[in-house]
């Protein structure tokens, strides 16, 4: 996760650089999937998987999608589900959704900086809902991002 950290909010930089409609688009349709596959009581993982993509592409360069790609899956991947001390629960994924839309939001306005902070943010919480840590340790490592 200290990778994805990384690489995505420089990454989301980038993107937030030279955002297009249809890449605006295809984040948005990434988002809305995992609205429906939440609605329907799953766990929108290939959305969630779609939306990080989405935007390593409109940064515009093929190794930064395919290390995304490989981040993500490998935090998603068995070995790693069984490492987690958390639970992904439809409460978790709705803070993750509320949690993408913020970074939506920000790439839609164009602002690489609320990107990159609205994406630290996410992943940082993201980590701490994995191995369960408690909300105020995830807030503490945000703010000291």
């Amino acid at each position: 996760m200290q990778a994805r950290v990384v690489l995505e909010s420089a990454v989301i930089t980038l993107a937030a650089a030279r955002v297009s409609k249809a890449g605006l688009q295809r984040v948005e349709e990434a988002l809305n999937a995992m609205r429906e596959e939440h609605i329907r009581g799953g766990k929108p993982v290939d959305a969630d998987r779609r939306f990080h993509l989405s935007i390593a592409e409109m940064a515009g360069n093929s190794v930064l999608v395919d290390m995304v790609g490989t981040l993500f899956d490998g935090r998603h991947g068995a070995i790693a589900s069984r490492m987690s001390g958390g639970q992904e629960t439809l409460g978790t994924w709705q803070t993750a959704m509320a949690e993408h839309e913020s970074i939506y939001r920000a790439l839609e306005a164009r602002n690489p900086q609320a990107a990159a902070a609205a994406m630290c943010s996410h992943l940082l919480a993201s980590h701490g809902r994995w191995i369960s840590e408690p909300a105020e340790h995830v807030a503490k490592r945000a703010d000291a991002a």
